[in-house]
């Protein structure tokens, strides 16, 4: 799944979790969203490939979809 850019430009981007569908978003938006988003997803348990493409996991998915990337 990819990273959702948003539609009015009034709030960050959507990162999606490729095996249940969840969403994470940041409260903030910045110039650099996609790095801000990554760097907040990744602390909150997020894994995956560092690129708006994917994949992404969520903090309840990443146990299992570990290695696929």
């Amino acid at each position: 799944m990819t990273a959702i850019p948003p539609a009015d430009g009034t709030r960050s981007p959507l990162l999606i979790c490729d095996d249940c569908g969840r969403a994470f978003a940041v409260e903030h938006p910045s110039p650099l969203e996609w790095l801000v988003l990554w760097t907040h997803a990744v602390e909150a348990g997020w894994r995956g490939r560092d690129r708006p493409v994917g994949p992404h996991v969520c903090e309840r998915c990443a146990p299992t979809g570990a290695g696929r990337w």
